[in-house]
């Protein structure tokens, strides 16, 4: 499944759980009104209303902090849990010890209903942090659990509730239970992040050195506090800018015209639960990721969000408008038809709040949260100021008017400052994440190292590139120590090499324990495959095992200029936001030592396009130097072609930056296609892998028809070319 197609499948899943969740808080209150007195019902809400303005404080801001830790930090982000888990707890007792006082200066009923339902006050926080840990680890299925978890248990229990004659005091004791439970539940679920055995997504493999990897300082809880708190006050913010309407019409205005106002945000709430979900709950990890890498991704994913949230505003608002005469009085009852008028007129809101979403999603990450926050809070203000100044004179049309104002408001003034914080910021923190890297590179030096088998020399003082080099091996075992020793003699040697024996026949998996033996301890790692499955799967499990954030490829029977690593890893570090590199490869012959060779001049490379890509495979497996983050893999079901469906889903799927080289950085010992042996030399084979990859990304929609089509025929074209020059067809 594509990283399209799972997005798409992840944002239905979440918006039909949040839908679920708000249509069984409405049905809920129904319930209760239906089930209790009058008097019952009024203590019970109060009761309610007390613990739900309490239940905020409780680890205020941490799961959306947690969220921008680990998008910034990877697993060392482990070291922040113990801290977390003290803020926690001195949070929820203050919250409980809060809701005991106020309990105490409330009316009996109102008193006991709150003792009953104290869980509650944990119950929310508690849902937020498991659905963090699950967004962290991108299991999506799991957070739409958790969202409709709560909402979900109370309607049953009302439904049941409804059969027989209960008072308001079971039922707060079973709203009490259903929320210790989820507390538990919830608690229970945090354990694998609590002990940093969670498995976090797109940070690479986890590092062997340890089952938590924790790197830095252990921070105190105030620094946790500190760090929080702006997450918490945005989404206090985002509550009273909801409830500021409502709250100054109650005032100026008369109680059928708060009912109209509340129809109409009843159903603007339910249009942004879309945006809400993409952005906040599927993107907000890797929005996160990006800003901390510094990766142009971050402007990309900002642009395009403006583009299709504006257009999907308008045209919701447009339906919104239209079809509020219809819908209004079938949902709501006749007696609510006079809210019309001002669903049309808040349905203006629609587009403004969808750009506010996706602007305000990217400026939560790295440190423009304040600057959010800013922007939420002169919305705030200006459509107070507005409701205030419209109301006496239009009623309800007069705060349908100051929340399209405030909408505007703050529409505008995200948009405006992201456009000048953003690339800053992206520049910032790639200048940041460069000299991190640099001072890496400055400190990792290898011990000096002569070793007499097989004449390998390493270098004295050898700075280790963090790169894991993958070489998958099958009968290899004459070409095998070549490409060792092109790795051995990097002017910038890689941190660990991985060989992959594919099931061989011959005696190649003794020469790899052997060679691997001739290198410091670790340096070359074997793995034995049960199976031979062909270089797709080898090259995966490589990758599976590589415990660098760059990883790069070899063929055993290719190798690497001696300048390749330092060239092609040292540009890539300075561009973080690059996914893949590479460069053609030069054929010599085989008595031609790669050492003595003296490279031409290396220019910049040059940036790749999709259609590029499309048109011809130029990333040669021996040629790749790409991040380990990546999600594309090698399809494991083909022998032919397989590197050419990786290398299509880094551009097609995972809308991956890649660059090439001009100049020839690995060698080849034999022609490139219509060689007498080898893979290569299977012409035909070759042709039918690259159709059944254009087939599939078609089919997959990653590419429009006209695109699988016109593709195809070049690659039939480029088959009998390959067929003319090689003088066979096979």
């Amino acid at each position: 499944m594509s990283r399209k197609v799972r997005d798409a499948w992840s944002v239905s899943l979440l918006t039909a759980s949040a839908l679920a969740s708000a249509v069984c808080a409405f049905a809920v209150q129904a319930a209760l009104a239906r089930n209790l007195t009058p008097m019952e019902f009024g203590n019970f809400t109060s009761a309610m209303a007390v613990l739900a303005l309490i239940a905020p404080a409780v680890g205020f801001g941490l799961p959306a902090y947690w969220l921008k830790l680990f998008g910034t930090e990877g697993w060392a982000a482990f070291r922040w849990m113990t801290a977390s888990l003290r803020f926690v707890l001195c949070t929820s007792l203050s919250c409980i010890a809060a809701a005991i006082v106020w309990a105490y200066v409330q009316s009996t009923g109102v008193r006991n209903d709150i003792f009953m339902m104290l869980p509650v006050v944990l119950a929310q926080a508690a849902i937020e942090m498991a659905a963090a840990r699950f967004q962290i680890e991108e299991r999506f299925g799991y957070v739409a659990i958790w969202q409709v978890l709560q909402n979900g248990s109370r309607i049953a229990l009302l439904i049941v509730c409804s059969f027989v004659f209960v008072r308001s005091e079971f039922i707060a004791l079973g709203f009490g239970a259903i929320a210790a439970i989820t507390t538990a539940g919830a608690w229970f679920s945090l354990v694998p992040l609590l002990n940093g055995k969670a498995n976090i997504v797109g940070h690479g493999v986890r590092p062997a050195s340890s089952a938590a990897p924790c790197t830095g300082a252990e921070p105190s809880m105030s620094v946790v506090w500190r760090g929080a708190m702006p997450f918490g006050v945005a989404s206090l913010l985002f509550f009273a800018y909801g409830q500021s309407g409502i709250i100054v019409l109650t005032h100026l205005g008369t109680a059928r015209e708060v009912a109209s106002y509340s129809v109409a945000v009843t159903i603007l709430s339910g249009l942004y639960l879309g945006p809400n979900v993409l952005f906040q709950k599927l993107l907000m990890p890797r929005l996160h990721r990006w800003a901390a890498l510094g990766d142009e991704k971050l402007m990309i994913a900002w642009r395009r969000g403006n583009i299709w949230m504006l257009v999907l505003g308008v045209l919701l608002a447009v339906i919104t408008a239209l079809a509020a005469p219809f819908y209004v009085p079938v949902i709501f009852g006749g007696k609510y038809f006079s809210s019309v008028p001002v669903v049309i007129l808040m349905a203006v809101c629609v587009p403004f709040r969808f750009l506010t979403t996706s602007t305000s999603s990217i400026m939560t990450t790295s440190n423009l949260l304040k600057v959010r926050n800013l922007c939420a809070l002169a919305a705030i203000a200006a459509s107070i100021a507005a409701a205030f100044a419209l109301i006496p004179f239009c009623g309800v049309k007069g705060a349908a008017w100051s929340a399209v104002i405030g909408e505007a408001v703050w529409s505008i003034l995200s948009i405006s400052t992201a456009r000048y914080y953003l690339p800053r910021m992206i520049i910032k923190n790639a200048m940041m994440r460069q000299r991190s890297i640099d001072k890496t590179l400055d400190q990792s030096v290898i011990a000096p190292s002569v070793d007499a088998c097989a004449g390998f020399v390493a270098t004295a003082v050898d700075a280790m590139a963090s790169v894991s080099v993958i070489i998958p091996c099958f009968n290899c075992s004459s070409t095998i120590e070549r490409a060792l020793e092109s790795l051995a003699h990097q002017r910038l040697r890689p941190k660990e090499v991985i060989l992959v024996d594919d099931c061989s026949t011959d005696d190649t998996p003794e020469q790899l324990k052997k060679l691997a033996g001739c290198y410091e301890a670790g340096w070359v790692r074997v793995i034995e495959l049960e199976r031979n499955s062909g270089p797709g799967r080898a090259r995966n499990i490589g990758w599976e095992n590589a415990s660098q954030p760059y990883i790069a490829f070899l063929d055993s029977d290719d190798a690497w200029d001696l300048e390749k690593l330092e060239i092609q890893y040292g540009w890539m570090i300075r561009h973080p936001h690059v996914a893949i590199t590479g460069h053609p490869v030069a054929q010599i012959d085989e008595a031609a030592g790669v050492v003595a060779r003296v490279l031409p001049k290396v220019d910049e490379p040059k940036p790749t396009s999709r259609w590029r890509v499309l048109f011809s495979n130029r990333f040669t497996p021996s040629s790749i130097v790409m991040r380990s983050d990546c999600v594309a893999r090698f399809d494991e079901s083909k022998r032919h072609a397989e590197d050419y469906f990786m290398l299509l889903e880094v551009f097609l799927v995972d809308e991956g930056i890649g660059y090439l080289f001009s100049t020839p950085l690995s060698y080849v010992f034999k022609a490139q296609f219509g060689a007498e042996t080898g893979l290569s030399a299977q012409l035909w084979k070759i042709q039918k892998g690259e159709q059944d990859n254009y087939r599939r990304f078609w089919k997959s929609g990653a590419i429009n028809w006209a695109e699988w089509v016109c593709f195809s025929l070049l690659s039939a074209a480029k088959y009998l070319r390959r067929c003319a020059v090689a003088r066979k067809i096979a």
